[in-house]
């Protein structure tokens, strides 16, 4: 319970000190031009020789941005593989060959979102969207979501923007392994805040807050926390370093090897929970396009 609690604190915290860096009484920046905005980012680690591992991560978003309304797509995911054992001898003890072992994925999670926000005033607005996640690791092999709502734009200065919204939302999940004491279709709630901050000319952060409460079980709270900082290189590069955390308070199952004291595999699974917290770091190279005037 204390760590169920905690976690909406911190949210509301963050969200409250976001608004209170928005500054009262500033008028807003002239918009950016209406047009089609892409950033796209990639990370590739490779390891041959002794050890056989790669590692992928991809972001990518696309948005197409009007007077009063924007629509925005974005996708990204993790994959990660390593041959298991890495090298392995196969023949006697005095006549033996050199192999690798058989490639095993790792690691593998997927996210896609679409998003469009009208805006009713300077700062009111409506929103509808869809959300996708898979995360077998997890125990999730699909989570669907839908969500309406309104949004509400507490600051848009050329330095600093800061949006959040309140939506309900009706979610559909398969898992990998089904918990009889689960819904797989529910509605819910959500809390979202994001907030882009310029540091001069050449750095910038990007946060994103969600929070995702199940009305049929209160137990079952979710938390996304999002950032980045980009540093940029030219006007189409840049470097971003990011973290991603991932919390639930009420994690689906997942399948175990189960282990002898001994450490001595005994052939069988067990069903247990998934971790709490889910932690992703990458380093990318960013690349960004966008309209240097208004267009149709």
């Amino acid at each position: 319970m204390g760590a169920m609690s905690r976690v909406p604190r911190t949210a509301l915290l963050v969200a409250g000190l976001c608004v209170g860096a928005a500054g009262p009484g500033r008028g807003a920046d002239a918009p950016p031009p209406p047009g089609w905005y892409s950033t796209s980012g990639l990370s590739f680690v490779m390891a041959a020789g002794n050890s056989r591992a790669s590692t992928l991560g991809f972001k990518a978003e696309l948005k197409r941005l009007w007077p009063r309304a924007t629509f925005s797509l974005a996708g990204s995911g993790v994959r990660a593989d390593a041959n298991d054992p890495a090298r392995l001898a196969v023949g006697t003890p005095t006549d033996f060959r050199i192999e690798t072992g058989s490639p095993v994925l790792k690691a593998a999670k997927y996210n896609a979102a679409a998003v469009f926000d009208r805006r009713l005033t300077d700062r009111f607005g409506w929103e509808v969207g869809a959300e996708f996640d898979r995360d077998r690791f997890s125990g999730i092999e699909g989570r669907t979501l839908g969500l309406a709502g309104v949004s509400y734009l507490f600051a848009n200065r050329k330095e600093f923007t800061f949006k959040s919204g309140l939506a309900a939302t009706i979610t559909h999940q398969t898992e990998v392994v089904e918990d009889p004491a689960a819904k797989d279709t529910f509605a819910g709630l959500r809390l979202s805040a994001d907030a882009e901050r310029k540091f001069g000319a050449n750095s910038s952060y990007v946060g994103g807050l969600v929070v995702d409460e199940n009305l049929q079980d209160t137990a079952d709270l979710r938390v996304r926390f999002g950032n980045a900082l980009a540093v940029s290189m030219n006007r189409r590069l840049a470097l971003q370093v990011g973290l991603l955390l991932l919390y639930d308070h009420q994690p689906s199952l997942v399948e175990l090897p189960l282990f002898a004291e001994a450490g001595v595999p005994t052939g069988l699974n067990v069903a247990a929970r998934a971790a709490t917290v889910d932690t992703t770091f990458n380093v990318s190279l960013v690349v960004s396009f966008a309209p240097r005037t208004a267009t149709p």
